[in-house]
């Protein structure tokens, strides 16, 4: 009798205590969501701010030879939207927000319409800093992939200029590299 007690001691202790962890792992999991939520409001809110809009507004419109001549005040407005964009793909990435909700709500076809037209200015600035946007190129990559295994086009319309964004960016003049790729890159050219 004595160990048959002690048998069904050690088994409502098991069950107590995986019923216990199992409310853990859910209350984790509901805690977690609550963040995601909260960080990609947050994110939503800075993205849709009048200010951003003029940024980008005003990125639409520099004409390519224009990059290299840009006044001060406008690569300091354009490195905050790079910025910005840097750290969606970076939380997108680190999985502290959902992917596919970074892409089809927060940021995929800006990023993708600001890759295209920024592309110049980023390669001035990476081969001037040596580390810059490296997780705005890995996030457009992975929007660019997105919209294009669901058949998705992405279009930039401004003035005269009419592309379909997600055929051109798979020509290797204008793909962004992944996370990956470019790690390797800076490997193979010896640089930290």
């Amino acid at each position: 009798m004595d160990s048959a007690f002690w048998q069904a001691a050690t088994a409502i202790s098991v069950v107590v205590l995986t019923i216990g962890f199992i409310i853990g792992i859910v209350k984790y999991l509901q805690f977690r969501r609550r963040d995601d939520a909260k960080l990609a409001i947050d994110l939503f809110r800075d993205f849709r701010s009048d200010e951003f809009k003029a940024v980008i507004r005003s990125i639409y419109s520099v004409k390519p030879d224009q990059w290299a001549t840009l006044a001060d005040y406008q690569r300091v407005r354009f490195d905050h939207l790079v910025d910005w964009l840097n750290l969606l793909g970076a939380v997108t990435r680190n999985r502290e927000i959902n992917q596919q909700l970074a892409i089809e709500t927060l940021g995929g076809p800006t990023a993708i319409r600001c890759w295209y037209k920024l592309l110049p200015y980023l390669r001035q600035e990476t081969e001037r800093r040596g580390f810059f946007c490296d997780s705005f190129e890995d996030f457009t990559r992975r929007s660019v992939t997105h919209f294009q295994e669901r058949g998705v086009p992405i279009w930039f319309n401004w003035g005269s200029e009419r592309v379909e964004l997600v055929k051109l960016l798979q020509k290797p003049e204008f793909k962004p590299r992944t996370m990956e790729e470019i790690r390797q890159g800076v490997k193979a050219s010896g640089t930290n």
